[in-house]
């Protein structure tokens, strides 16, 4: 009798044990649920750290607009397609860029008609 209650005992305690390892390895809580999230956490670090460093650039380039205006001339000549009074734009077909807004294509085709 006291054999059988010994492992009686001892199962119910390896059991015990068993459900023990398994919560703790597979549960909601778990370790590898632990693992996954602090990789996710890692990942979104790295995406702030670099997310910030593009702010900072950001900030710098908006400060330099502000205070600067030969820069600032320089973007609007470069990226919305105005030109000084001195200077032609030619329009290649194909050529990647898109066209500046009718408006403007109006005016350079006039000073391009005042010129010849």
């Amino acid at each position: 009798m006291k054999r059988i209650r010994f492992w009686g005992v001892y199962l119910i305690g390896l059991t015990i044990i068993v459900l023990m390892i398994w919560d703790l390895l597979f549960s909601g809580h778990g370790y590898f649920v632990y693992h996954g999230e602090k990789q996710k956490l890692e990942k979104l670090s790295q995406e702030i750290e670099q997310l910030q460093a593009e702010k900072e650039v950001l900030k710098s380039q908006i400060l330099r607009l502000r205070e600067d205006p030969k820069t600032l001339e320089e973007v609007i000549h470069r990226e919305l397609g105005y030109v000084y009074p001195d200077e032609y734009m030619l329009i290649m077909p194909g050529s990647g860029q898109e066209s500046p807004v009718p408006q403007q294509q109006q005016q350079l085709e006039e000073e391009v008609k005042n010129h010849e």
